[in-house]
Parts: C-alpha cells; sequence; structure tokens
C-alpha cells in the first residue's frame, strides 16, 4: 500500500475511532437516555450523512488531481478545505450517536486538531506548487466554513473512477463505524458485557 503525506493523519483518526468504539463498549452512565437520547442519535445519522454526501460532492472536483491542481470549482469555491468540513460535520455525527455529551465534544474536537494540521501542511505544498495563483485564491476563499451565495457549478466533471470509487468506499466505512458505535451501545445497555467506566 502506498505511503502518501496523508497517510499519518489517516491512521490517527483511525487510532481515534478505535477509541470510540471501545469508549461506547466499556462505559456507561450516558449523558442522553430514552428519548432524548435517540433524538440526538437521529440528529447525529442527519448530521453524519450530510457530511458524508458533502465529502462525495467535493470528491467529484478533487479525487485523483489534489495536490496537483489547484481545483477552485463547486465546492472548493465555497471554502478551502470542504472535504475537511465534511470529515467534521460527520464526526460531530458520530459523537452524537454515542450519546454520549463527552465524545459528542471530544470526536469533532480531536477530528478538528487532526484536520488543522493536515490543513497547514497541504497548503504549504499549495503555496509552493501554485504561487501566485494560490494566494488570489486564498485570499478570496475562506479556509474550513463554507461561504454563502450562489456559486457557478460546471454541469460536467472528468471523473477518475478508481479514485471517486476510493471515496464512496471511505463513505460507506463512515455508514459501518456508525452502526457499530450505535450497536455496540445498544447491545451494552442490554447488559451482554460489564461497563465498568462511567461516561457521561
Amino acid at each position: 500500500m502506498a505511503v502518501s503525506s496523508s497517510t499519518p493523519r489517516i491512521r490517527l483518526t483511525q487510532v481515534l475511532y478505535v477509541a470510540v468504539l471501545l469508549a461506547v463498549a466499556l462505559t456507561r452512565g450516558r449523558a442522553f437516555e430514552g428519548a432524548s437520547g435517540l433524538a440526538v442519535q437521529a440528529a447525529g445519522f442527519a448530521l453524519l450523512v450530510a457530511g458524508t454526501l458533502w465529502r462525495m460532492w467535493s470528491s467529484l472536483y478533487i479525487a485523483g488531481r489534489k495536490d496537483v491542481q489547484l481545483v477552485d470549482a463547486g465546492p472548493y469555491a465555497r471554502c478551502r478545505h470542504p472535504l475537511y468540513f465534511g470529515s467534521l460535520v460527520a464526526a460531530l455525527g458520530l459523537g452524537l450517536g454515542t450519546r454520549s455529551l463527552v465524545l459528542a465534544i471530544a470526536v469533532p474536537l480531536a477530528v478538528a486538531l487532526l484536520t488543522g494540521l493536515a490543513i497547514r501542511a497541504e497548503e504549504r505544498v499549495l503555496a509552493k506548487r501554485h504561487g501566485a495563483a494560490w494566494e488570489h485564491y486564498r485570499s478570496h476563499v475562506p479556509a474550513l466554513w463554507p461561504r454563502r451565495g450562489k456559486i457557478p457549478v460546471a454541469a460536467r466533471r472528468e471523473v477518475d473512477v478508481p479514485v471517486y470509487f476510493k471515496a464512496f468506499l471511505d463513505a460507506a466505512t463512515v455508514f459501518g463505524l456508525w452502526l457499530l458505535v450505535v450497536g455496540l451501545d445498544a447491545l451494552r445497555s442490554l447488559g451482554l458485557w460489564p461497563a465498568p467506566f462511567i461516561l457521561p
């Protein structure tokens, strides 16, 4: 498997998600129980879907072009790092899916930290590679929070199918992680194994 500049961030994100699964499986005392717990999980699922769809839309524009071409169309006209924005929204959804207030705060904060490091590294590469064009783009488009307003979108895009299929698999993985979180939470609530720690 190829190692890229994104590999350390991806590995750390995987470690974070394994830690979330362990926390869900081995802790009790959720801040959100009963009807409020279901409402929080539903809101989390909606955010997870929104973040994942936003990432898939962004991948149509960047997949196979990252760091090579300065992409400034579609979602990249709204913010410079729409993939990471989608990741943050999905991370908040995943945190809410645990029904834990602590994890609902900690998961998106941890992803935001990893995202911030990745953004700085990627922007250094883009500045070196694209010079004045990058500086102009950076001065007109916000980094992470998408700007409002109508932005023209091209009717057609050339898509690198194998690269975009990887983005699709990434999205499927996020949904699989969501199902694991909710499933472990439900099974642990049934008392199928001891949960020795408390995590509100």
